[in-house]
């Protein structure tokens, strides 16, 4: 007899699983759902990690650790520290020049007014120009201010288009290229001090990065965008002087920056959609981060609306 499940009946089963109060049991190893945690909230063994992490990042009047924590960022050596934060001299030979940045042809309002997400694109190119616009609507520097230093002389701050909790930018903004005629199928790295690309992958690491993703139902069209805007978080930039508060600013930095690139697209006619739907794992395997210290922790399809 074939033991290969029908796959109608797999889906409706799961689905059935879904809706009863207090089946599967928590300590079962059948399948558990996210409807089956919510109906087991008052199970004493039930882990709760998210709300965890929530109550982990609790600031409070007394807590001396966080004060002294923050306090060490206003000495010299740390204002220094940030005053070159990002700061780096690439290989010359992994760096693209970006061509100036392209205005938008809408005010903000109308593209406010204007944004939806886009999952279905035509398979047009999608020129540089508006890409490293995009690229700077994230992460851009926008201003410079110098700071005293207690020992004499001064530090020079850079301001970024999306604000940071103590101007520590833990997020970077990567790019996987798809089709954007100047470059190379690959990933690169937004570097927002010098203004310019680095490459980090070719197109096996692309591949790779594709072959992570887990969209269901294929609702979005990967295979026509012309690019992805991947958010890699560091989180110990933040964490160093906030503690676990500071992950919290995280999630905040990538909210800012996905919205500016929304903005930026919707300008230009361009098609986008925020996607979560990736295996982690696989991911950061294929970008070559950790999972912990840096992780990717998000992404947006570009492209143009099909």
């Amino acid at each position: 007899m074939d033991n290969v499940t029908d796959p109608q009946l797999a889906e409706a089963s799961a689905g059935v699983s879904a809706y009863r109060l207090l089946s599967p049991g928590l300590e079962a190893a059948g399948l558990r759902t996210h409807q089956a945690r919510y109906d087991n909230l008052g199970e004493a063994r039930f882990p709760r990690v998210a709300e965890e992490f929530i109550v982990a990042g609790r600031f409070a009047p007394w807590d001396r650790e966080a004060q002294l924590s923050g306090a060490d960022y206003f000495g010299d050596v740390m204002a220094t520290a940030l005053s070159v934060i990002d700061h780096e001299t690439p290989n010359a030979a992994d760096t693209v020049e970006l061509p100036p940045p392209v205005p938008l042809a809408i005010a903000l309002d109308e593209a406010v007014a204007r944004r939806r997400s886009v999952r279905r694109y035509t398979g047009d190119p999608v020129a540089l120009a508006e890409v490293g616009t995009m690229l700077r609507f994230a992460a851009g520097v926008t201003g410079e201010a110098d700071a005293e230093l207690m020992r004499g002389g001064t530090a020079t701050y850079r301001f970024r288009a999306v604000p940071s909790g103590g101007g520590l930018y833990p997020v970077e903004v990567h790019l996987a290229a798809l089709d954007v005629p100047e470059l190379a199928v690959g990933t690169y790295r937004y570097s927002p001090v010098e203004d310019v690309l680095v490459r980090t992958g070719d197109r096996a690491t692309v591949d790779r990065l594709r072959e992570s993703f887990a969209i269901p139902g294929g609702i979005i069209s990967v295979e026509s965008a012309a690019a992805v805007v991947l958010l890699v978080a560091r989180p110990w930039r933040s964490m160093r002087k906030y503690g676990p508060r500071g992950m919290r600013f995280v999630l905040h930095e990538c909210g800012g920056m996905a919205q500016n690139i929304h903005l930026a697209a919707t300008g230009f006619g361009l098609g986008t959609t925020d996607c979560s739907s990736y295996i982690d794992d696989l991911s950061n395997e294929a970008l070559g981060l950790d999972g912990v210290l840096s992780f990717l922790a998000h992404t947006i399809f570009v492209g143009w609306p099909g």
